[in-house]
């Protein structure tokens, strides 16, 4: 695990990746010309300005996140935004703001919600992920980078030493950004917290640089709730 306080100007790399992409912590106007990339924010400090296209501006302020596809100007002077940029995606317009907890259950007794969703199957996505008191994972891997942004509260992330990983613990506080790296065993917590270190919860926000799971042209809403006649197919519809 890489961890860094999120500092403008820090930088963490990770293009030499199955899927290229890299977080940069702003605190300053950033001007993003490039339309081959799209990028994923999230408020830490201040009420920053998102400028879209010239015209649409966005008001943002702690605990808003968002995902813009190629251009944009990001007015953040003192304030502290991470954004993550994929590589090689296009992605929605996207923003919003994050809950108290999750709307979807995750493992362990935590709460997900799915901030922005793959447009398509196999595309990036961002979570939010809400661990309550109590808390203890069972150690897991993931086949892809996670990038990590701690938005509220504080708990510990680990890897239990043995044949799989030698073994390391970071205790983990708001304003902290990580990467873990693919298939890095790992595991948080909200227990046995570091001496001086007191908080009843933590939530991170999750990049994903791809998924196994989205809407295909043979599945999804539109087309499955579309009914013809009385005979299901395949797709969701209904013929005659």
């Amino acid at each position: 695990m890489k961890l860094f306080d999120a500092t403008p100007g820090r930088v963490i790399d990770a293009l030499r990746t199955m899927y290229p992409s890299r977080l940069e912590v702003v605190g300053s106007t950033k001007r993003h010309l490039d339309t081959t990339r799209t990028t994923f924010g999230y408020v830490l400090e201040g009420n920053p300005t998102l400028v879209v296209g010239g015209l649409d501006r966005f008001q943002l302020s702690e605990g808003f996140y968002f995902s813009v596809p190629g251009e944009y100007t990001l007015e953040a002077a003192g304030c502290v935004v991470v954004v993550i940029e994929r590589y090689g995606f296009r992605g929605l317009l996207n923003v919003g703001r994050i809950e108290d907890k999750g709307r979807l259950s995750y493992i362990d007794g935590c709460s997900d919600t799915l901030l922005v969703s793959p447009p398509r199957q196999g595309d990036p996505c961002l979570n939010y992920l809400h661990f309550p008191p109590g808390i203890d994972q069972t150690q897991h891997t993931h086949p892809s980078i996670r990038f990590g942004v701690v938005a509220r509260g504080a708990g510990v992330a680990y890897q239990a030493k043995g044949p799989q990983g030698d073994g390391w613990e970071e205790a983990l506080t708001a304003g902290k950004v990580f990467l873990l790296e693919e298939q890095e065993l790992h595991s948080f917590r909200t227990t046995r917290l570091p001496e001086g270190v007191e908080s009843p919860r933590m939530d991170i926000i999750a990049f994903h640089p791809d998924t196994d799971w989205g809407p295909t042209d043979q599945l999804h809403p539109m087309l499955n709730r579309t009914y013809i006649g009385t005979t299901p197919t395949p797709g969701g519809q209904y013929q005659q």
